[in-house]
């Protein structure tokens, strides 16, 4: 039996081995090639999402406390805006400033606004009748003599909660004939700390409200002119 050369053996393998990595069917093998992450790279992933996840948490919990905190501002000025244009109202639709007087944290004048009654009847209607309800004898006039007498509104603070300060008003009670008769107190506004009213001239009031709920406080100051009064 014949034997090959070995250095002919050992070219006939380097032809196939070349014609192999050609073809595609033998492939280099690296040893302790891998692939993945190690453990120092896996936790400094973890600490960088970490980080990434409290920055977006910040940020989403400053957006919505900004915003409860806005809407708790908006309705504390909305609540205080309500009192303020009311007493407005009245003040500028009267033709008798009773008080500011020696008090200035009260404010009465004569009501000539509502009209949530039938002034024949005295029965509630919730359009009204056409007619403001202080005109008792329904002559299309108010307050011309003694049969048709002034009846008051009054607005005031009222500390009995000193937790809690309240502006509250009574009104003419016009379900009765009787031109005495008087509404209980009605909470207008509360959270109330400062309610001062005074008188500019005889027909001319400035009125300043200040309303306070935890850290957030509204102040309103305005003035209003009585259309009616001399």
């Amino acid at each position: 039996m014949s034997r090959w050369p070995l250095s002919a053996l050992e070219r006939l393998m380097e032809r196939r081995a070349g014609r192999g990595l050609r073809l595609g069917l033998l492939r280099p093998v690296v040893l302790g090639q891998r692939s993945g992450l190690t453990l120092v790279e896996l936790v400094i992933a973890t600490a960088l999402l970490g980080v990434i996840m409290l920055g977006v948490h910040q940020l989403l919990f400053t957006g919505l406390s900004s915003q409860e905190a806005a809407g708790e501002q908006q309705a504390l000025l909305d609540t205080a805006r309500f009192a303020m244009e009311r007493m407005v109202q009245f003040a500028q639709e009267t033709d008798d400033i009773h008080s500011p007087g020696g008090s200035f944290d009260k404010l009465e004048v004569s009501e000539r606004v509502l009209d949530t009654y039938n002034n024949g009847t005295h029965a509630y209607l919730a359009d009204g009748d056409g007619q403001v309800d202080a005109d008792n004898d329904t002559d299309g006039l108010v307050n011309e003599d003694g049969s048709d007498p002034m009846e008051y509104i009054t607005f005031q603070l009222d500390k009995t909660d000193p937790t809690n300060w309240k502006l509250v008003e009574r009104r003419p009670d016009y379900s009765t004939s009787s031109t005495s008769d008087t509404t209980a107190w009605q909470a207008v506004c509360e959270h109330v700390t400062s309610f001062d009213v005074r008188r500019l001239d005889s027909d001319l009031v400035q009125i300043k409200l200040t309303v306070a709920q935890g850290n957030r406080q509204v102040s309103l100051n305005t003035r209003a002119k009585a259309r009616f009064v001399d």
